[in-house]
């Protein structure tokens, strides 16, 4: 039981990195040529609590944050730590942020941090990007190397806001380039229907992706409501050899300090 708790922790928190874990108050009408101007009211101040769950136990929380800065530039957040039973076993906290601008109507990663903490093997990274020399600067436990990049690179927790950006422009294609861990991995999704979903936040009505992976090993599904700007209300992780179930659930989230919920409809 205490290792299954143990393994379980540190798959969630791997998710919630993954995921959603989560968002920004994106417009579901937003057209894909859309002016700079109108993204500053897009990208508003957001945030938004998650349950994780493994099969039926829940082991732990996130919580996502976007603010907005004074210099025009934005702050993307997130805290994952263990909750309940999980905690008695495994005091993990993990830490990530962004730090990111908007180019030519897309997100351009500034800055990276993660930190893993209250674990025997702690973990700590932080990415540096230089678009002048189109280089990406990585240090991870105090080592740091060098490598080039796209121009439409993107680090691992900021893509989950291109693709509710690529979502509510009604693009179809959803691959991006990611900078991660030294190297660079292609994420690539697929819309596979609608779905009507109860969470603990409430009722949505909600697009179908599913991440596209070249092994069978996982299979990862996210749940996004139109009606949160493509906010995932869901993400569900598959182990398929240990038949294992990853679960993150929206709780609550606020856009700009009040509280959000479904559309009138979804109730």
């Amino acid at each position: 039981m205490r290792a299954r708790l143990r393994h379980a922790l540190a798959a969630l928190i791997c998710l919630a990195t993954v995921s959603a874990t989560h968002a920004a108050d994106v417009l579901p009408d937003m057209l894909p040529d859309i002016l700079p101007d109108a993204l500053q009211n897009v990208f508003g101040d957001f945030q938004a609590t998650y349950q994780l769950r493994v099969n039926s136990f829940v082991i732990g929380e996130t919580q996502i944050d976007l603010a907005a800065q004074t210099d025009g530039r934005y702050i993307y957040s997130s805290h994952t730590r263990s909750t309940g039973l999980a905690r008695i076993f495994r005091n993990d906290k993990v830490e990530e942020s962004s730090l990111f601008k908007l180019h030519k109507q897309r997100i351009r990663p500034l800055e990276y941090r993660f930190d893993h903490t209250g674990s025997k093997k702690e973990r700590h990274a932080y990415l540096k990007f230089d678009w002048t020399a189109g280089k990406v600067a990585n240090t991870v436990e105090g080592h740091t190397w060098e490598m080039q990049i796209p121009e439409h690179a993107l680090d691992k927790l900021v893509v989950q806001l291109a693709v509710m950006m690529d979502l509510a422009a009604g693009k179809q294609e959803l691959a991006y380039a990611i900078a991660d861990g030294g190297k660079l991995k292609d994420y690539r999704f697929a819309i596979v229907g609608k779905e009507t979903l109860h969470v603990p936040a409430g009722k949505f009505e909600a697009l179908k992706l599913e991440r596209l992976r070249k092994d069978n090993d996982r299979t990862t599904y996210f749940w996004c409501a139109p009606s949160l700007g493509y906010l995932p209300v869901r993400i569900k992780q598959i182990e398929n050899e240990d038949n294992v179930t990853y679960l993150s659930e929206l709780k609550r989230t606020t856009l700009g300090g009040q509280p959000a919920a479904p559309s009138p409809h979804e109730k």
